[in-house]
């Protein structure tokens, strides 16, 4: 079991940085790098939210995010507005022109991923869908 573990892992981990250089190509030449566009992602899944919401995700301090929202913020990729019910509050919410960048970052990954699929059969790729599935499953 030793060496399928460690065959595993080296396999996740050259895809995973393959995959991972060719999202950074893909988007050399996009306005919005990748940590913004997942910063992005992470807005518009929360809804307005409060940037502390936004670094627990991702697992920083609140003050990289400031600095992302400023950046998202300046190009029109994001808002920030004071809540409502706590006037103390600031929140940040996506922007339509935020929502267009990231329906074209989507489609630039799901075709990246696309191409790497095409060197499945549909069959396998099936199974390595469900494989994945069930190793990424809570239970």
């Amino acid at each position: 079991m030793e060496t399928e573990v460690k065959r595993f892992q080296e396999a996740v981990q050259t895809f995973t940085h393959k995959l991972q250089n060719a999202l950074a190509d893909a988007f050399r030449d996009s306005p919005l790098t990748l940590p913004q566009m997942f910063m992005l992602r992470q807005v518009q899944l929360k809804g307005p939210c409060k940037l502390a919401a936004i670094a627990e995700k991702m697992e920083v301090k609140p003050s990289a995010v400031t600095v992302m929202i400023d950046r998202l913020e300046n190009g029109g990729y994001v808002i920030r507005h004071h809540d409502t019910v706590d006037r103390r509050s600031v929140l940040v919410e996506i922007t339509p022109r935020g929502r267009e960048a990231l329906e074209e970052g989507h489609r630039v990954r799901d075709e990246l991923l696309g191409r790497y699929l095409t060197r499945l059969t549909p069959e396998e790729v099936v199974t390595i869908t469900e494989l994945m599935e069930k190793l990424t499953s809570e239970s």
